[in-house]
């Protein structure tokens, strides 16, 4: 019997949506655009775009940023976004430092006309699996100014 309602109540978590995410709009003056990013977001912005930090303060931040400069590699990888958004990136491995394992991910990110280079970087602790393909969810909301 016991085992029988834990298999439900786990099939009932596994079909359980996460909860929303709070999020906010953040503008990039230098790159004339804007993107939604998770409500805590550290924003910095520079001359010619912006760096993300998602969960300031933490052991292992995700970031990502977003630059005017032409990219220094597009990336085999690729992909479509949103209408208009679309992305060629390459993910790059290594077993990083005292954080753990890190991922980065370097590319290309067309938006209509306009051309941004993109990097996003992740860090797990040990045993965990980083993935910085985490900020394309991000990156898909991004609208030039016209």
């Amino acid at each position: 019997m016991t085992r029988v309602a834990l298999s439900a109540l786990v099939l009932l978590l596994a079909c359980t949506p996460p909860p929303a995410v709070a999020t906010k709009r953040a503008e990039i003056p230098a790159l004339r655009c804007s993107l939604d990013v998770p409500a805590g977001t550290e924003v910095m912005l520079d001359d010619d775009g912006a760096t993300f930090v998602l969960e300031p303060g933490t052991r292992a931040p995700h970031s990502f940023s977003l630059h005017a400069r032409a990219p220094a590699q597009r990336g085999e990888l690729r992909q479509v976004l949103a209408a208009d958004v679309s992305i060629a990136y390459a993910l790059e491995a290594n077993d990083g430092g005292s954080g753990g394992s890190e991922s980065t991910l370097v590319g290309s990110l067309q938006v209509g006309s306009s051309e941004f280079a993109v990097k996003c970087h992740d860090q797990d602790e040990w045993p965990g699996d980083p993935d910085a393909s985490w900020c394309l969810t991000w990156l898909a909301t991004i609208r030039v100014d016209r």
